[in-house]
């Protein structure tokens, strides 16, 4: 008994000292950790067959090999990315192979400097209005800038933000996949971004009006690097109503009348999209428009991936029946739709759900995807940190168990995957499968995840307060 007690006071005080390192230390450690699977990466690769870095990071490097003499990035076979990923690679040429992974690891603390600032930003207003709330009832005045003194110290926004850039530093995927080349890091840094400054825009109201603006150009960006990130734009521009949308006409009156602000996020999301778009079509021509767009729309991809449509495609490549083909994509497009529209009108219409509404989107785009790779998981992965602090309605016990059975369902998925990959089974129909299970899953964690959604709730002190 002795012994149990004193093992959870050794935990709770490591804890504590873990809780209590800087924000700037975490930072370094990442930092380390990231440097350390670069050049393990670099190690790994010259000397195993089975390669560590990702064969996108290989295509883009190969698109600003063509960059760099003269020629067009889409010269190189299935180059299907903006031409600024490979002007962003050209130095894995001029200088060292890795310096492309050094900049995704950079995006990748990038990341977790807005996830902890943007948290911070968002517990502290929540606190402000609380403290104004119920010093009201006790007719007291409050200052502009109340002190957080009487905060319980696990709900302290210095704490709650730490915590929430910590979950995606250390978070191993995303440290992995950033390390090994892909390029989503930092597209969802301009996501996250633009999140940001939506959210900060209600705080500085001086300034509301070109942080909206910012947010637009960053918006259009991102857009531009990826499609995926357009289908979060009915939520940014709903969270910018001044009123509720609550029946189709009210949806209409939204888009045919936008107030102000959303005029701003529209202006600069087209001029952001616009000028990109443009500069490429007049430097690489059609070419640029349908690899980087255009194909993502047509594509038919039969290799091996967690998508609940891989068998279906996988059949059809053998013998290609439009008809059904069309029919498939509908049954599985329409549902996608419905449910973004549904999460937009739900969560997207406040900017303090706002966060949680984009992750839920994302969520729902992966998880309906016509092809699904563990780099896919960085889309939300990326965005879940901002919601973790409204989640206290999920108990520890079933939260390890929400994320075992994610686990679960990709592993397996990766048995018959590694059979066919290395051991050349058939295993097609088991793949297939565990795709339909890995979808299943999905669905049953995202509807954990929105029954257990709660605003963020504080422990104050009343004597501290009064």
């Amino acid at each position: 008994m002795l012994r149990t007690k004193v093992a959870s006071t050794g935990w709770q005080r490591f804890g504590r000292q873990i809780l209590h390192i800087t924000f700037r230390t975490h930072l370094l450690i990442s930092a380390l950790i990231r440097l350390v699977l670069i050049c393990y990466g670099q190690i790994h690769d010259s000397k195993s067959a089975v390669p560590y870095t990702d064969i996108d990071y290989k295509v883009v490097t190969d698109g600003a090999r063509q960059v760099l003499a003269g020629d067009t990035p889409f010269a190189r076979h299935t180059y299907r990315y903006s031409p600024i990923m490979a002007y962003l690679q050209t130095l894995n040429i001029l200088v060292h192979p890795a310096c492309g992974k050094l900049l995704y690891a950079t995006f990748d603390l990038l990341i977790a400097t807005l996830i902890y600032h943007l948290v911070h930003m968002e517990i502290k207003s929540q606190y402000q209005k609380t403290v104004q709330h119920l010093l009201s009832k006790f007719n007291r005045p409050h200052e502009p800038d109340q002190s957080l003194d009487a905060l319980d110290e696990r709900s302290h926004p210095e704490n709650i933000a730490r915590v929430s850039a910590c979950c995606w530093l250390y978070n191993p995927l995303t440290a992995v996949i950033s390390t090994r080349g892909s390029g989503d890091c930092f597209s969802s840094f301009f996501v996250i971004l633009t999140i940001y400054l939506l959210i900060r825009s209600e705080h500085k109201s001086s300034q509301k009006h070109w942080l909206i603006f910012a947010a637009g150009l960053s918006h259009g960006l991102v857009i531009h690097l990826r499609l995926y990130p357009l289908l979060f734009s009915l939520a940014y521009y709903l969270s910018l109503s001044s009123r509720l949308t609550r029946t189709p006409f009210d949806f209409l009156r939204q888009i045919m009348r936008p107030n102000k602000q959303q005029f701003c996020l529209v202006l600069g999301t087209l001029l952001s999209l616009v000028a990109f778009t443009w500069t490429f079509y007049s430097l690489y021509g059609w070419q640029y428009i349908y690899e980087a767009y255009l194909y993502h729309f047509v594509r038919k991809d039969p290799r091996h991936n967690f998508s609940l449509q891989f068998l279906l495609q996988y059949l059809g490549s053998a013998a290609t029946v439009e008809e059904s083909a069309l029919l498939t994509k509908l049954l599985v497009v329409a549902p996608q739709f419905c449910l973004i529209l549904y999460l937009s009108l739900s969560f997207g219409q406040f900017r303090q759900t706002l966060p949680f509404c984009i992750f839920t989107v994302a969520f729902v785009i992966v998880t309906y995807n016509s092809v699904v790779t563990s780099q896919y998981f960085i889309w939300y992965l990326a965005i879940l940190p901002l919601c973790l602090n409204n989640f206290k309605l999920l108990s520890w016990s079933r939260s390890i168990f929400l994320l075992v059975l994610w686990l679960l369902a990709q592993a397996l998925w990766l048995l018959p995957a590694y059979l066919l990959e290395f051991k050349t089974w058939n295993s097609f129909n088991w793949i297939g499968l565990q795709g339909a299970v890995f979808f299943v899953t999905n669905g049953y964690i995202l509807e954990q995840l929105l029954s257990h959604y709660g605003f963020t709730q504080f422990k104050i002190s009343y004597r501290k307060l009064l």
